[in-house]
């Protein structure tokens, strides 16, 4: 008796945009996902614009051969008169062929970029894509600084330069061509004026001292510094990076001292940023062993909330219940960060700006996730009104939680190529090392 044939499976009549979703925490899948997701967008700038991501993550991840042919293929659909997401896809290329040590293959990239001047036609633009491919050059440390544009440009190329000297140097285990750059980078962070880049320029140098293993010169760089810079250079996690942990305790504490006492006297409605500034601090004190007096700084900061400055109820005091939340968890326990995830919640359903909204719910979902755990978290975005958001929370949490059948028929609503690839975008986050969460 002869067998019967099974019966063909029924193709699906919706577009591989909506249907096509991995069913694993592999980055990598999520990020070709999304590659394709911007395959199917019509614009194709817009498609170029929000391929960008995932193909320099993919290409981080060392899929390089493959992120340079994704560029490849976007810049070929763009149109031949389209300046701006040219140069930055031309320029994505060159950024990872330069880490990949092809500069040859750089430049091709750098000349595509260069030749779009010629189709800038309004004199405001003027020289937008030569200055582009200058300010790259500068920003990946292989602009000479005697080509350089004004003090910005020539620091950056300075300072760009030497660390890139330094990476060699130690890549290539020459550790005095390496010293000698380090001691550049120091030179060329001093002499910049700007105080935010020599801010962050400095830090980059203590940072090459301790990858040096240099205590002496990390001594020196910090007592040349005068009392203003050195308090500004030297947060928490500079100090601790560098291996200094008492110092780095006392700073801690300093901080949330200095913030509460600012919070006390402001009338900036904008309190989620030193909120978030005493979080990190708390966070620190945890993990260095001082949770008992991370937990009076805490009980002092709830103490003293009722009498901040609110200009309205909303996206901002969500947001400070929410990083309030999770280290009232570790500090306290998850009963504690749920109270607060709860008033996030509330405070996010009164928000009356819808994208600001959003935010403030998508923060507190994530926040009732690590504390009360997913399935509450999953239950809880199942009720959120907008179907786009809805089905962003849930795809994200569905993915977190591996539940993989569920995930792909919420996403097989979407309502287009670019929410699909917004969706895989947010889920990245949720995924092992796509941090942050």
């Amino acid at each position: 008796m002869a067998k019967r044939k099974a019966a063909p499976k029924k193709k699906s009549s919706k577009p591989d945009w909506q249907t096509k979703w991995p069913r694993t925490r592999d980055l990598k899948a999520w990020y070709r996902c999304m590659i394709k997701k911007c395959d199917a967008i019509a614009d194709p700038e817009n498609a170029a614009s929000t391929a960008h991501l995932p193909i320099e993550h993919l290409a981080e991840m060392g899929e390089v051969s493959e992120a340079l042919r994704h560029v490849n293929r976007f810049l070929r659909r763009l149109p031949e008169d389209e300046v701006l997401e040219t140069v930055r896809m031309a320029e994505l290329g060159a950024e990872i062929a330069l880490n990949a040590g092809d500069e040859k293959k750089m430049e091709k990239y750098l000349a595509k970029a260069e030749a779009m001047e010629a189709y800038i036609t309004r004199k405001c633009d003027a020289n937008f894509a030569i200055n582009s491919v200058r300010e790259f050059r500068a920003l990946n440390g292989i602009l000479d600084p005697d080509e350089a544009v004004g003090d910005w440009e020539r620091s950056q190329a300075q300072f760009r330069g030497a660390q890139r000297r330094f990476r060699l140097g130690l890549a290539s285990r020459k550790r005095k061509a390496a010293a000698d750059a380090a001691k550049e980078m120091e030179a060329a962070a001093k002499s910049t004026k700007d105080q935010w880049a020599r801010q962050c320029f400095l830090q980059g140098v203590l940072e090459t001292y301790a990858k040096l293993k240099d205590t002496d010169a990390v001594k020196r760089c910090i007592r040349s510094l005068d009392r203003e810079t050195r308090d500004e250079v030297l947060d928490a996690h500079t100090l601790l990076d560098l291996g200094m942990k008492k110092e780095a305790i006392a700073r801690a504490k300093r901080t949330i001292k200095e913030e509460l006492e600012e919070l006390a006297e402001s009338d900036d409605p904008n309190i989620h940023f030193p909120v978030n500034s005493i979080c990190d601090s708390l966070e620190l004190l945890v993990d260095q062993g001082e949770a008992n007096t991370a937990k009076r700084w805490l009980q002092r900061t709830f103490r003293e909330m009722p009498e901040w400055y609110v200009y309205e109820v909303g996206w901002t005091t969500s947001a400070v219940y929410t990083q309030l939340a999770k280290v009232a968890t570790k500090i306290e326990g998850p009963k504690a960060g749920q109270r607060l995830v709860e008033k996030a919640m509330e405070d996010a359903g009164v928000e009356h700006r819808r994208d600001f909204a959003k935010g403030a719910q998508a923060s507190a979902v994530a926040a009732q996730a690590d504390i009360a755990g997913l399935d509450q978290a999953i239950e809880t975005a199942r009720k959120i009104r907008s179907k786009p958001e809805r089905r962003r929370q849930l795809g994200a949490l569905l993915a977190r939680a591996g539940r993989w059948k569920e995930m792909a028929e919420v996403l097989s609503e979407v309502a287009s190529p670019e929410e699909a690839a917004s969706v895989c975008w947010c889920i990245k986050f949720d995924l092992p090392g796509g941090k942050p969460r």
